[in-house]
């Protein structure tokens, strides 16, 4: 039953965003899309954001060296460090603007309609 009422929901969601000149909606798609965009950047770059925070906060000049120490004291784990709130963060960040982008442009192709209807 729970099943059922998901996808319900899920396949009802699109009804409330206003379709494309196509009839299609994007938007939902574009959403999920900028979340996904987001964690993947997180999980990429953390490792580069660990060491360069330990070559800001330690003073050291070589990125070798601060590597292969990290590498020596946490293993893999250095992949995994504080990647939960880096994801989350970018992934809501990323979210916001892919769907504030994306209802502007409509917003404004809109209006130009509009304009171009008004006119003739």
């Amino acid at each position: 039953k729970q099943w059922y009422q998901r996808r319900v929901r899920v396949s009802r969601s699109g009804a409330y965003v206003a379709p494309d000149s196509h009839g299609h909606h994007k938007l939902p798609v574009q959403a999920v899309s900028g979340v996904l965009s987001g964690t993947i950047s997180a999980v990429l770059t953390n490792p580069l954001d660990i060491i360069r925070t330990r070559i800001q906060v330690g003073g050291s000049r070589s990125i070798v060296y601060v590597t292969r120490k990290l590498w020596r004291e946490e293993g893999a784990k250095l992949f995994g460090k504080g990647l939960s709130a880096r994801a989350l963060s970018m992934s809501t960040n990323s979210f916001l603007i892919v769907l504030g982008y994306e209802t502007v442009k409509r917003l404004s192709c809109y209006s130009d309609s509009l304009d171009r209807n008004n006119l003739q």
